[in-house]
């Protein structure tokens, strides 16, 4: 059973890593063609959206083989949520200016 729901994760995680690199190569695009706060916004917030989603596998590995105690890897992976969170909401205002900037355009 753990052996299916690891694979499951590992499937997910590539998945989700996918839509990352998917989303940065279309914030880099945008950010090309209309220059501004916008499209630097999204990048930042998608590259470490990225990062975020290489370090949570990395985080689990770590735990597994050095033992961390409990509360310190729920610490850890709290902040790394947490700082994914952030750099969220700053890829969403990167992507409400960009709506903004286009509807004043056409």
């Amino acid at each position: 059973m753990i052996d299916n729901l690891q694979l499951l994760y590992g499937i997910t995680s590539v998945f989700y890593a996918i839509i990352a690199i998917t989303t940065i190569i279309g914030s880099i695009i945008y950010t090309t063609k209309k220059r501004g706060i916008a499209g630097f916004l999204m990048i930042i917030g998608s590259v470490v959206n990225l990062f975020v989603i290489i370090a949570h596998p990395i985080l689990s590995a770590l735990a597994n083989t050095a033992e961390l105690e409990q509360d310190l890897f729920l610490l850890i992976n709290y902040s790394i949520t947490v700082v994914n969170c952030i750099f969220s909401i700053i890829f969403v205002i990167g992507f409400l200016l960009a709506i903004i900037k286009l509807k004043k355009d056409s």
